[in-house]
């Protein structure tokens, strides 16, 4: 079958409406306490996921990369803006779907050791993740340098039970040097990871300070953005971070429709109401919320707004360390949604995917424990819904595609 000859066909995108629903149903257990799956419906759940990304045609880097491969294998001398190590799978691998499968695979399997390794309900961690990040998950390669590095970002804050410290730090530290090679812009990532390893750098003072400098930092930004894209680089080489970075800067701000702010609004809004969440996260601590006196002595307005959880307890270190990232990742993201003299939109969406799953983590970990309840339901009620519109979106995209 020749995949370069397939385009994001109604009836292809559909199927990924159906697996999202099957989805939905099948993890929606995982959202109600005790947050446990049966052993027999987390493997559907996990198995259902790793099919998503295997056939994600939602999105059309599905049919982009189906063509790098057979450009990689069949044309001589093509310059593929992929890693060398994508490369590499490619020559072994005896069709784009083992392609797929190998770079997915090992996606999805990090991810689940991720997902094992912190101290939340993996299960509701799971539910919560199908029903809003799946889409992100399945588009682009740079899901393996996520896994990994947010794997070893995890490890270095939470050794292995029954390891040796020493084997966990060169696990984590491993994994987290490793993912440089999986993504030109891993190098961002693992930027915030190193910074999160910090707790004192987020308090009160610290970030009241960094928002007041916000304005001084959007002009710093827009100045070397100016001295980036006046730099000259060989257009040829397309495999260089400098490239990448100025092939999405000198992209032609299109129009847009109604449609496609829709799909931005419910795709990127919940960030912000996590990041507000995961500063909370950080900053709580047990003995400085009393909560007998916020359940009995407070109106229900009172405590929608209020810490509100089942027991005094302690958040744990790494669960700490990924609200740092989700608020790190929206705040320097941001800096690129404002007009800086150049087409940063592209670089917008491409950093602030790289808080889903610190945010994730941060949602689960508020949900379990009751954490700002009702922001944490409108924030899950809101990304649900943005899943279920780009999925609808692509579907009429596709649709007007075929119509002409």
């Amino acid at each position: 079958m020749d995949f370069t000859s397939l385009e994001p066909l109604p009836i292809l995108v559909f199927i990924n409406l159906l697996l999202i629903a099957i989805l939905l149903l099948l993890s929606r257990k995982g959202l109600r306490e005790p947050y446990i799956f049966s052993p027999w419906r987390r493997f559907l759940v996990i198995l259902l996921l790793f099919i998503f990304c295997l056939f994600s045609f939602c999105d059309t880097d599905w049919f982009h990369y189906a063509e790098m491969y057979f450009n990689i294998l069949y044309v001589k001398g093509f310059n593929t803006p992929l890693e060398d190590v994508y490369t590499l799978i490619a020559d072994i691998s005896p069709n784009y779907l083992v392609f797929r499968t190998i770079i997915w695979g090992s996606a999805v399997y990090l991810l689940c050791l991720l997902f094992r390794h912190v101290r939340v309900r993996g299960d509701l961690l799971l539910a919560l993740f199908c029903a809003i990040w799946l889409i992100d998950f399945g588009t682009g390669r740079v899901v393996v340098a996520y896994t990994m590095m947010y794997l070893g970002g995890a490890i270095l804050m939470k050794p292995i039970k029954g390891k040796m410290l020493l084997f966990s730090w060169i696990l984590g530290f491993t994994l987290l040097c490793s993912s440089l090679f999986f993504h030109k812009t891993a190098l961002f990532g693992v930027a915030l990871v190193v910074l999160a390893f910090f707790p004192r750098l987020l308090n009160k003072r610290t970030f009241a300070l960094f928002m007041m400098m916000y304005p001084f930092v959007l002009l710093l930004v827009q100045l070397l953005l100016m001295q980036f894209m006046n730099s000259t680089v060989d257009p040829n080489v397309y495999n260089t971070l400098s490239t990448a970075g100025q092939n999405h800067l000198n992209k032609d701000p299109t129009e847009v429709g109604i449609g496609y702010l829709l799909y931005v609004f419910f795709r990127y809004l919940p960030y912000y109401s996590i990041a507000w969440i995961a500063y909370k996260v950080n900053l709580y601590q047990p003995e400085d919320s009393n909560c007998t006196e916020v359940m009995e002595g407070e109106t229900d307005t009172e405590i929608a707004g209020s810490t509100d959880l089942l027991e005094k307890t302690e958040v744990p270190s790494e669960v700490r360390f990924f609200s740092r990232l989700t608020l790190y990742c929206v705040l320097v993201s941001t800096i690129f949604l404002f007009d800086l003299g150049a087409n940063t939109r592209t670089v917008y969406i491409r950093f602030m995917m790289y808080g889903f799953i610190p945010a994730c983590v941060v949602l689960a970990w508020s949900w379990q424990h009751r954490f700002y309840p009702r922001l944490v339901r409108l924030t899950f009620l809101l990304g649900m819904a943005g899943t279920i519109y780009t999925l609808l979106y692509s579907f009429y995209i596709s649709y007007l595609g075929v119509a002409e």
